[in-house]
């Protein structure tokens, strides 16, 4: 915006060339921010998977599968204006060491260190509010410990 502004009304400043060179520099990484952003909001995504057995989390090339058995406890953390969801996990430095992106990594540790969950994700992006998720959380996990009580 201050680009289209400053090319507009270039004769009012002291170097009207300048200006619109500023202005044509300015605008054309805005447009390209624009046009990846607008990419990134259209490509649809899946994040979440469960089933009986467990939790597949933004699956990928390497899919990054939690068995029920493996998962500590789900929690609700709330921030201002945005719910995150965090999945703890046994044996977390293993679950860690498995993803393949060395920034993912990096961000898995920092959330490990500061809420002690590996995987968080924001309840805000998934097409359930937060309160049916956590609800599907609660029934396959009580399904899990059933089935676990009644093969002993």
């Amino acid at each position: 915006m201050c680009s289209i502004y400053l090319f507009i009304n270039a004769d009012r400043v002291n170097s009207p060339l300048t200006a619109q060179i500023i202005s044509g520099i300015l605008f054309i990484p805005s447009l390209l921010l624009i046009y990846i952003s607008i990419k990134k909001l259209k490509k649809k995504q899946l994040v979440l998977l469960i089933d009986k057995k467990g939790i597949v989390y933004k699956p990928s090339e390497n899919l990054n599968y939690m068995e029920w058995g493996k998962i500590l406890e789900i929690e609700e953390l709330k921030l201002p204006r945005q719910r995150v969801i965090n999945i703890k996990v046994v044996d977390a430095e293993n679950f860690i060491s498995k993803e393949s992106q060395k920034l993912l990594q990096t961000r898995m540790k920092f959330w490990q260190q500061m809420y002690g969950a590996v995987v968080s994700f924001d309840a805000n992006t998934l097409d359930q509010n937060h309160f049916e998720i956590m609800n599907h959380f609660d029934e396959f996990m009580e399904d899990y410990k059933t089935n676990l009580t009644e093969d002993l």
